[in-house]
């Protein structure tokens, strides 16, 4: 089994996290039962709701988590965060996002352990890259990510699909659009926010730099006055989704 890159503090909690990994692990799909697609999704579903997925990868900078965190739970927002799990952004916030998780505002995904291009990488490295993200995710929040996993970079091939089936990440997600990463100005945010932010669109954003206050509070702005919602991708795709 693949080790976990984050600190144990208390025996007890190494044996329930120990127990949880485990547990996750042996649940992984056999490769002859996964149903890989041939490839990644961009959009959501059809709706009669007027709706928006609000995604956001990485996680090199703990103010930028901090403040989509913040963020969602002032406005009541629905986030999709992709994890990559060797950024101590994910294991300095995890109070917070436990309790969104609760209370259904926050989906965490798979974005690999350490943001490897996966398309270039062999067999072996795909999938630890995915296994111990999803180990990670699995001891820190008791969460399964699957089936969601989003390729770094965008860069996919079959071979990565396949593998990431094989472990029961069988939704690969690309976006429609994006909020851009990296330090932007605000007027840059916003021009993006105008350009894709519609209906039964994925948009991806990053939390690497964070965003001034302004530029977010003007994200939300132009969401609600699109008569949009922000759902998780679990929300729009619907619990049975594999």
């Amino acid at each position: 089994m693949t080790g976990i890159f984050f600190p144990i503090v208390k025996a007890m909690e190494l044996d329930r996290k120990s127990f949880l990994i485990g547990a996750g692990s042996a649940l992984l799909f056999p490769a002859d039962l996964a149903l890989a697609r041939q490839k990644p999704i961009s959009n959501l579903p059809a709706s009669s709701q007027r709706r928006i997925a609000w995604t956001i990868d990485d996680g090199v900078s703990n103010s930028a988590v901090k403040s989509y965190l913040d963020l969602a739970e002032k406005h009541n927002l629905h986030l999709t965060l992709f994890v990559t799990s060797c950024y101590d952004s994910w294991r300095k916030n995890r109070s917070q996002i436990k309790h969104l998780i609760g209370t259904g505002q926050i989906q965490l995904g798979n974005h690999t352990l350490s943001h490897r291009d996966l398309s270039v990488s062999s067999v072996g490295i795909v999938r630890n890259q995915l296994q111990v993200c999803h180990d990670f995710l699995l001891g820190t929040y008791g969460y399964d990510a699957r089936p969601y996993f989003r390729p770094t970079y965008g860069n996919w091939t079959r071979q990565v699909i396949d593998v990431a089936a094989e472990l029961g990440y069988t939704a690969p997600m690309m976006w429609y659009g994006s909020l851009g990463s990296g330090t932007k100005t605000e007027e840059n945010t916003y021009a993006l926010a105008q350009k894709w932010i519609a209906n039964g669109r994925i948009v991806i954003d990053h939390a690497n730099t964070r965003k001034t206050d302004r530029s977010l509070e003007q994200i939300v702005g132009l969401i609600k006055s699109r008569g949009l919602k922000t759902v998780t991708l679990r929300e729009a795709f619907g619990p049975n989704f594999r």
